[in-house]
């Protein structure tokens, strides 16, 4: 036929099977990670997001409290991206919890606080944990 001997056609199919098989295993992984990074996220903004019906008094401290649990997702999800969306995931993380636009500020949460710079810091909030939540999205 095509010149393959039986041991060959085995070798192929059984490459080929494992392929497959390995490509259903991380796309399984990548979904449960998904899932997950996805329920942590609304579970720690649950009466924020995506409407603000509980917007507490004073949000720094609020934020400041689910920041350790948030940042455990953030680690355990970033690495099912891959490598050219890890960077655009950065940049969700690193706009979500630093209003300065510095690296050296872990956590600056002015861009959720009303002031005369800021008119709307509840559409600020919803529109950056949306891009969060953007990588979250069923392949």
């Amino acid at each position: 036929m095509l010149g393959i001997s039986a041991p060959e056609a085995t070798f192929l199919a059984a490459l080929f099977g494992g392929l497959v098989l390995l490509y259903v295993h991380r796309l399984n992984a990548f979904r449960s990670a998904l899932a997950k990074f996805r329920a942590e996220v609304l579970a720690a903004f649950e009466g924020l997001y995506p409407s603000p019906a509980q917007w507490p008094e004073n949000i720094d401290a609020f934020l400041r409290r689910v920041f350790p649990k948030l940042q455990a997702a953030v680690a355990a999800f970033r690495p099912f991206l891959s490598c050219y969306r890890r960077r655009a995931f950065d940049h969700a993380w690193f706009e979500y919890r630093c209003a300065t636009g510095r690296e050296v500020d872990l956590q600056c949460y002015h861009h959720y606080m009303a002031f005369s710079g800021q008119p709307d810091p509840k559409l600020t909030f919803k529109r950056n944990v949306d891009a969060l939540l953007s990588f979250a999205k069923q392949p």
